[in-house]
């Protein structure tokens, strides 16, 4: 039996950036929670929209506000909420980081999203792929 693999820490921007973007595909599947909530509380399910292309933040929405848990709906002023990101990438990898919810945008559309900074540090778990002889 092997052991399993230890998830590889990605820390710089442009690798941040990378994994975001790859995250911003439709394929694959985000869920957020508030990381100091109850352990058993529902997670959301939501989208990355992209990182920012210039500063270090990201967008990102709830998929259908109505079916995520009150604390991720209430809009609290930044700093309040912790929120754990748990995501697989449409190649399997498994990506998890934690961010502080930062504000609310509205765009011209009457769409919204929220805008989070970077987190510090993203794990980054790369799916096992059959070895070909």
């Amino acid at each position: 039996m092997t052991p399993a693999a230890a998830p590889a820490l990605l820390r710089r921007t442009d690798e941040i950036r990378s994994i975001l973007r790859t995250l911003s595909h439709r394929q694959s599947g985000v869920y957020v929670c508030n990381a100091l909530a109850e352990p058993d509380s529902d997670a959301c399910e939501s989208r990355i929209l992209g990182p920012d292309w210039r500063l270090p933040h990201f967008f990102w929405r709830p998929e259908d506000i109505r079916h995520c848990p009150a604390h991720l709906r209430d809009l609290l002023p930044a700093g309040e909420i912790l929120l754990d990101f748990s995501a697989v990438t449409p190649q399997g990898d498994e990506v998890r980081f934690r961010v502080a919810r930062s504000m609310t945008v509205h765009f011209p559309d009457s769409s919204a999203a929220l805008l989070s900074g970077f987190p510090d540090v993203v794990q980054y778990l790369p799916a096992e792929r059959p070895v070909e002889a």
